[in-house]
């Protein structure tokens, strides 16, 4: 059976958690459209019983996944392993009789493998949940047997998303020189070779002005981040750079120098937070909270300038952290825009009695959103300076 669905930036998560409570068995095909060309990534999860137990740029073939753990393990006896298994397999197709036979001879351990597998899903969701899309499920064709340890289990969402969320911090602490993965790396213009250095060969081979970071990371069979922090130093070194950036120690002064408005964005959702991060990172600071106790200490600790809030938060409602968060003078008039999936009018009404200052409902485009949130900080920019205006004629008059 063979199901397409179109999908919104910021509803695949939704859509992937609705076929796993479902107890989807079959191959996902996901085509995420990640810029305004419509340029496509096209990457695949297979589901067993509504679990994931795999993730990648393709299908693989048994063999061919085993062999790709090989490489990523550095295990010499791969091949050698790989045949002596395929041998003794009562069903040639098997994933799980195998990676078990292999196992056995104890050429990889069934950690080493799930630990590689769950390290290329986390990559593709990564690459994909932010964007919208569409998503074509084949039921017909299932990796049916594939799992992982002595139990055959399968690998866990939560801890998947919680790996994304972890690599978004670390994409983060490069962000003010490598935007994202999708950013084009050049050689500079002065560049000059260093003696027993690699970098030369590579950056000739794989840097033309074209490439993007995540291509080069494809073609190498290599994890996007990894290859970002090597050229993270290479930028410092004056050897590449991305479009405009400025080498990192100048990058870093300048971003402190800019003081962009300050963003606090409280929700439980990594994916939702991953989109807010996109929309906004360009213009603003954003901060990140999960829960409402962790959100008033950045709020007191840091000059916000607004507040995306969600209302169903694990610890508080929402509308009620808006209600304190306005029973606290220097919030009385903080811009508020509530971040929900909640629709009805008389949502909308709570808000507004709470105090939000404006409603976005869930999913929403981030052109919308950074549209939104430039109006109300530019409208308390500008109060603050007629504020500050009307003070300072009051002062004069005064004297």
């Amino acid at each position: 059976m063979l199901i397409s669905l179109q999908y919104q930036a910021g509803q695949l998560s939704e859509l992937l958690e609705n076929l796993q409570s479902k107890s989807v068995s079959g191959s996902i095909y996901i085509n995420a459209i990640v810029n305004s060309e419509q340029k496509f990534r096209s990457r695949v999860i297979c589901l067993n019983n509504g679990k994931i137990v795999y993730g990648g740029s393709k299908i693989l073939g048994n063999q061919e996944l085993a062999r790709k753990i090989g490489m990523k393990l550095n295990h010499d006896w791969t091949e050698i392993a790989i045949e002596y298994a395929a041998q003794r397999l009562q069903e040639p197709l098997s994933f799980r009789e195998l990676l078990d036979q292999i196992v056995r001879i104890r050429v990889f351990t069934w950690e080493e493998i799930e630990t590689c597998v769950h390290a290329q899903v986390v990559q593709v969701l990564e690459q994909t949940l932010p964007y919208p899309g569409k998503l074509q499920l084949d039921s017909s064709r299932v990796q049916n047997d594939l799992s992982y340890g002595k139990d055959g289990h399968a690998l866990e969402w939560n801890k998947l998303i919680q790996d994304v969320a972890r690599r978004q911090q670390q994409w983060s602490a490069l962000a003010p020189v490598i935007k994202c993965m999708d950013a084009i790396p050049r050689l500079t213009t002065g560049w000059r070779p260093v003696k027993d250095s690699k970098a030369p060969q590579h950056l000739h081979k794989w840097v033309n002005g074209e490439r993007s970071l995540i291509e080069i990371a494809e073609q190498l069979d290599q994890d996007p981040l990894d290859v970002a922090r090597t050229y993270y130093q290479w930028i410092a070194s004056g050897w590449i750079t991305f479009g405009q950036n400025t080498p990192v120690t100048q990058a870093v002064s300048r971003s402190q120098e800019e003081q962009r408005p300050v963003v606090l964005s409280v929700d439980d959702s990594t994916v939702v937070q991953i989109l807010i991060k996109r929309a906004l990172e360009e213009h603003y600071q954003v901060l990140f909270s999960s829960n409402a106790v962790e959100a008033l200490k950045l709020m007191n600790t840091n000059p916000i300038a607004l507040l995306l809030l969600d209302v169903t938060m694990p610890d508080i409602d929402g509308l009620k952290f808006c209600r304190t968060v306005r029973s606290i003078p220097k919030f009385k008039k903080l811009p508020i825009i509530m971040v929900t999936a909640r629709d009805k009018f008389s949502d909308k009404l709570r808000g507004q009695i709470a105090g939000t200052t404006h409603y976005l409902t869930k999913p929403f485009e981030p052109r919308t959103l950074l549209d939104i949130v430039g109006k109300y900080i530019g409208e308390r920019r500008q109060d603050f300076k007629n504020t500050s205006y009307k003070h300072r004629v009051s002062l004069s008059t005064k004297q």
